[in-house]
């Protein structure tokens, strides 16, 4: 941490200059009153409400707190994190419980909490500040911000929230602070000159010739960071695992795939799924799925139940069954499913951002076991079964690797350890038998962690993007096994969106809470989500009104947060935020496992040029895939949403033409059930793809498009079936 914390200060001492610079008088400070009490509202997410009554003078990011640090003559500390990150509560918490801490913030600073899940924009760029230093840590995040809303100085607090919190802020703090006091002036300028540097290198330098091979050679050096004998992905970080076997599967999909690599793809995906997913992430005593991996393997896995994490591994679990037809990802589906629609729903038909089990000591945890536990709570039979199942022991099984400092000693976690026929061998219980006596075993166990002290903490903060994420998993659920549920799902959260986010004026809100639609307009990842959600959904219903839908939030997504000329896609046209700088969202951080906004408005710029067929679609799509090449070619695993898309795009499209009473329902169903893009055909389309047929397309028919070109048309379902294959 002492040498992270050397890194973050660099942008003060690197260029200081012979010459003292003009000293800026800070003695002559007004006092705001405002700043000098807790002022977090309680009516805007449930992670602000926590907080609203701490000891810190906490203050809400709004337009003000400029003006405010420019009359106190103070730099602000924003403290960035949220109620659906561990260490973000542990590490307020002992804030909280540090009085010389709590002094010293009050005293220095305009401090500020900053909920990320409503302000994304503010942690990603944060975050990406803190890659300059050489820093990859996970939230929470905390950077020092001059009146001219320029940083200071930044550094990651993550997983030493437990322990460091109020060291790292001390440390970094009294030099900013010192800085400060005795020459705000050259911090001034420092802070603007470095910030300014730093601006100018943030998007890497377009494709001098366009190399439509880089997508499937990234895949190829993705693919390769899977090590088969850890059960590890190298370099993944915080992404989403779920996302990388989503990554893999789509591209076994692509028509310009070997079979070889197809056959090497689907393999390393079902390594992934067994080995991270279904054998360490997904909880065995209520079906949830953690958000990521603490350290480095699964044995320790994060301790939040994020409401994107359940729709990814969702969305990637339905895909593999779809796949492989094996049973076990489609029961793991369905039990992450279960366990969202019981603990995530909202009152208002909405779904809750997720819940955590945070606590400042480990040990309190109600998600690890001491194996004396487990003896207590289960009978003799069961308990070898456990102990076989979970590879419990009376030291703990968590490895070291994952438990440096060795402070979970003594406790278990409960990720399987053997496969169910390996179980049954062991045991000598046929799986039938098994199955039964695993299901009592983890009942027993689901309600001795609901007596725990320790209770889950659920952010009840809904928010336009991952709800729509979860309508998109829901599609794919559809598609790989035909429940008509999953459809109806999907319809519903996606007529919610558009009934409860949007306003009257047609605009996309970011977020509501406790049923009230908060004033915050939509950020760039929102709109993406929420427009790829709506072609989802035209593709298997075939209904107009979802791509009229679709296209109008691109469109609002352009005017607001696109340039005109070069089309690229700022995250927040709120300018009432104290930062002076444009995010963009071109990449998926390691750190965050955040939503890749230019991968998905790429996709959906292409996806509505198909059908709605105009330059500036074709512009958008085009701008958006220079950098997004540039973007996977240095670095695969970070661009894994646009490889994901990029493969969706280049599987083959079916255009369906359909009669007056409607389409042909045989040919939609072939069309549903195999990885393909689905565009429906009417008068008032324009599809660029069809130009070169000779005549136009009968009803009821379907026509095959391959990379631009036609292979084919069929009028049943088998014809379809075969230009499909």
């Amino acid at each position: 941490m002492v040498s992270s914390i050397a890194l973050a200060l660099f942008t003060l001492n690197a260029c200081r200059p012979e010459a003292k610079a003009p000293h800026s008088d800070i003695s002559d400070a007004i006092r705001v009153a405002q700043v000098h009490e807790n002022a977090l509202p309680i009516d805007k997410s449930s992670f602000l409400t926590s907080q609203s009554n701490s000891p810190i003078h906490w203050q809400d990011w709004d337009d003000q707190l400029l003006k405010h640090a420019l009359s106190e003559k103070k730099t602000i500390l924003a403290f960035i994190g949220s109620g659906t990150d561990v260490n973000t509560i542990n590490a307020l918490n002992r804030l909280n419980q540090s009085p010389e801490t709590v002094r010293l913030l009050n005293s220095q600073h305009i401090n500020v909490l900053v909920d990320s899940n409503l302000n994304p924009a503010i942690e990603l760029q944060t975050t990406m500040l803190c890659a300059v230093s050489g820093t990859h840590s996970p939230p929470p995040l905390l950077v020092w911000i001059s009146h001219e809303g320029y940083p200071i100085s930044w550094i990651p607090v993550g997983p030493d929230a437990n322990s460091n919190i109020q060291r790292t802020i001390t440390g970094i703090n009294n030099t900013v602070f010192q800085f400060w006091k005795s020459d705000s002036a050259y911090v001034l300028q420092n802070s603007r000159d470095s910030f300014n540097g730093y601006s100018a290198t943030i998007l890497p330098p377009p494709q001098d010739k366009i190399d439509t091979r880089i997508p499937t050679r990234s895949v190829r050096q993705g693919a390769s960071l899977f090590d088969p004998t850890s059960g590890t992905i190298d370099g993944l970080d915080r992404i989403s695992p779920a996302r990388f076997i989503t990554m893999l599967l789509t591209a076994s999909q692509r028509p310009d795939t070997t079979d070889t690599q197809k056959a090497h793809y689907a393999k390393i995906a079902e390594l992934t799924s067994n080995k991270i997913l279904l054998n360490g992430l997904i909880d065995p005593l209520d079906g949830g799925t953690y958000s990521g991996i603490q350290q480095i393997t699964s044995d320790l896995p994060v301790f939040s139940k994020t409401f994107k994490s359940q729709a990814l591994t969702m969305q990637a679990l339905y895909l593999l069954y779809q796949k492989s037809g094996d049973l076990k990802h489609l029961q793991a589906a369905d039990a992450i499913l279960a366990y969202t629609q019981k603990h995530l729903s909202l009152p208002d038909n909405g779904y809750a951002l997720g819940s955590i089990y945070a606590s400042g000591n480990v040990q309190d945890n109600p998600c690890v076991w001491t194996l004396e536990e487990i003896e207590a709570a289960l009978t003799e039979e069961e308990t070898e079964i456990c102990t076989l199942a979970f590879g419990l022991h009376g030291l703990g099984n968590i490895p070291p690797a994952d438990d440096r400092d060795r402070s979970y000693f003594r406790k278990n976690t409960l990720t399987w350890k053997l496969s169910l026929n390996d179980l049954a061998t062991q045991t000598a219980l046929d799986t039938s038998t098994l199955k039964q006596r695993l299901k009592s075993i983890t009942r027993k166990l689901a309600k001795i962690r609901q007596k725990k002290p320790l209770k889950p903490v659920r952010e009840e903060l809904s928010i336009a993007g991952p709800t729509a994420l979860f309508a998109s998993s829901s599609i794919s659920a559809y598609r790989a096994t035909g429940d008509t549920a999953h459809l109806n799902r999907a319809t519903n959260i996606l007529t919610h969106i558009r009934q409860n986010f949007v306003d009257s004026s047609g605009n996309l809100h970011k977020a509501r809470y406790h049923g009230k639609l908060q004033a915050q307009p939509a950020e760039g990842v929102d709109h993406a989500l929420v427009c790829q959600a709506a072609l989802d959904l035209q593709e298997v219903t075939l209904d107009p009104t979802w791509l009229e839908f679709a296209a109008d939030i691109h469109q609002r997504m352009h005017r607001r947060l696109g340039d005109p000329v070069t089309h690229r896609i700022k995250e927040s046209g709120n300018t009432s935020f104290p930062l002076t700088e444009t995010t963009y969202q071109f990449f998926n951080s390691r750190a965050l496992d955040n939503d890749n906004t230019w991968a998905i408005a790429y996709a959906n710029a292409k996806r509505l040029d198909r059908q709605q067929s105009n330059d500036q679609l074709k512009a958008q799509h085009e701008a958006l895939f220079d950098i997004l090449l540039s973007t996977a070619s240095a670095t695969p695993i970070a661009c894994v949403d646009f490889l994901i898309a990029d493969a969706k795009l280049h599987l083959k499209t079916v255009y369906l033409k359909m009669p007056a009473t409607g389409i042909s329902s045989e040919l939609l169903q072939v069309a549903i059930k195999t990885p393909c893009q689905i565009v429906p055909v009417t008068d008032k389309g324009n599809y660029p793809e069809l130009d070169g047929q000779a005549t136009p397309m009968p009803t009821g028919t379907a026509t095959v498009v391959l990379q631009g070109k036609i292979i084919g048309t069929a009028d049943n379902a088998n014809d379809l079936s075969a230009l499909l294959k």
